[in-house]
């Protein structure tokens, strides 16, 4: 009886501590948009381009760290050379409740970038100060397939 009550215990505290864990989600998503603001003011967006296509891949590295992987092609007319971009960078998870928190970049050549998110039912949002001079950039990515 004794040996039945410590398996239930240990299965019960196991069970409250894996199901706490937070994550973000793995895989791959479609950019849904994006804004570079200063001072609240949006500067550029989405919208400001003929054509736009982004997609962000994670990965889970250990318990707390993540690699997000960045794919970016953007067109600002139809005329217009297409500009593309991607990037791999390693971010350290801090949650700050249980759809917030902290991204912090692991390269020292990034400046230890501090970058928040925010998780909704369809919506991953990273948004990011760029520049010393206050630019933030937002990232939209759609996490429901």
């Amino acid at each position: 009886m004794k040996i039945r009550l410590l398996c239930f215990l240990f299965l019960f505290f196991c069970t409250k501590i894996f199901a706490n864990e937070k994550e973000l989600p793995i895989g791959t998503f479609h950019g849904i948009g994006f804004s570079l603001e200063k001072n609240g003011v949006d500067i550029l967006t989405h919208h400001n381009f003929y054509y736009h296509n982004s997609n962000l891949k994670i990965k889970k590295i250990s318990s707390d760290i993540y690699e997000l992987t960045t794919s970016v092609y953007l067109q600002k007319t139809q005329e217009s050379k297409a500009l593309s971009d991607n990037r791999v960078d390693r971010y350290k998870v801090i949650w700050k409740t249980e759809f917030w928190g902290s991204l912090i970049n692991e390269k020292f050549e990034h400046g230890r970038e501090l970058s928040e998110f925010q998780l909704s039912s369809d919506k991953l949002i990273i948004k990011s100060q760029i520049a010393a001079n206050g630019i933030i950039e937002t990232q939209y990515y759609r996490i429901n397939q």
